[in-house]
């Protein structure tokens, strides 16, 4: 039997080690493809009767609907999930299918990935619906006759905030540990208890994300109206004008401290039990 020289057994062992690097490399752009299919063709693109495209999200269930109400509407139709849980009655101008407040907008749309999923979930609905009662709507680009003519119930969540919570949200993701699936990780780290509090520590960070949106919207307002707002006391013999704070500057001193509160209450969370390492912080 030959025996290798030092040359030969580096050249074999290096071999060996490219060969093992490029199986893993083919096992996780394997994996990859699993989590992130390649997108639909616009050929295999599923239309309505009216010429509605469909979202590859959808269900079959859901297109139905969709294709009910346009039938119901004599015209096509966004058809996304509106917060009524029905198809959005709201048209379209743009080649996806999908209205401004739907992904149809130009600069602000729907996210890519989950990010809708979120929109619909039980958070987003603390998050204002377009109207009147806006501030912004004289003024915003999205407001429109089409929107005010919705039933309350149909009216879409302002964009503006859903994009400023999504953007919070990959802010929190982007700063903490990746999160690891149950296939990729160790024995040993599938072993360790699940991580105390989770919920609340969730609805904190929620809470937070919340906080900001309203302080936003609370600062929106204010650059519309004043600071302050003129109170006057008299009587028959008395008389006196003063300025003092608007219930807006109020509402927001309030609600930032409210926000410095409920961080300091994270921050506890955190120096305590760290970051969750094995589920979606």
């Amino acid at each position: 039997m030959k025996i290798p020289t030092f040359a030969e057994a580096m050249e074999e062992m290096e071999e060996m080690a490219n060969g093992m690097a490029t199986f893993d490399e083919i096992d996780r752009a394997k994996r990859l493809a699993e989590l992130r299919p390649a997108p639909r063709s616009r050929k295999d693109v599923v239309l309505t009767s009216m010429g509605t495209p469909c979202s590859p999200t959808w269900e079959p269930e859901w297109i139905e609907a969709v294709e009910d109400m346009e039938q119901e509407l004599g015209r096509r139709c966004c058809g996304a999930h509106a917060p009524d849980e029905r198809p959005c009655t709201l048209e379209s101008k743009v080649k996806n299918g999908r209205c401004r407040f739907h992904g149809g907008g130009l600069g602000v749309g729907a996210p890519k990935g989950n990010s809708n999923a979120r929109i619909h979930g039980l958070y987003a609905r603390r998050i204002q619906q377009c109207g009147a009662q806006c501030a912004q709507w004289k003024t915003c680009p999205y407001a429109g006759d089409d929107v005010k003519a919705l039933p309350e119930a149909k009216r879409p969540h302002c964009i503006y905030e859903r994009e400023e919570m999504d953007a919070l949200r990959k802010l929190d993701e982007s700063s903490h540990e990746i999160y690891k699936p149950l296939e990729d990780r160790i024995t040993r780290d599938m072993e360790k208890p699940p991580y105390p509090m989770y919920a609340q520590l969730l609805m904190l960070r929620e809470n937070l994300h919340m906080l900001q949106v309203m302080v936003t919207r609370a600062a929106k307002a204010l650059s519309t109206q004043g600071f302050t707002t003129q109170s006057v006391q008299q009587s028959d013999s008395y008389y006196a004008a003063y300025e003092k704070p608007s219930a807006l500057l109020v509402a927001h001193q309030m609600l930032t401290r409210e926000h410095r509160l409920t961080l300091s209450l994270y921050s506890t969370f955190l120096d305590k039990w760290d970051v969750p390492k094995y589920a979606h912080p």
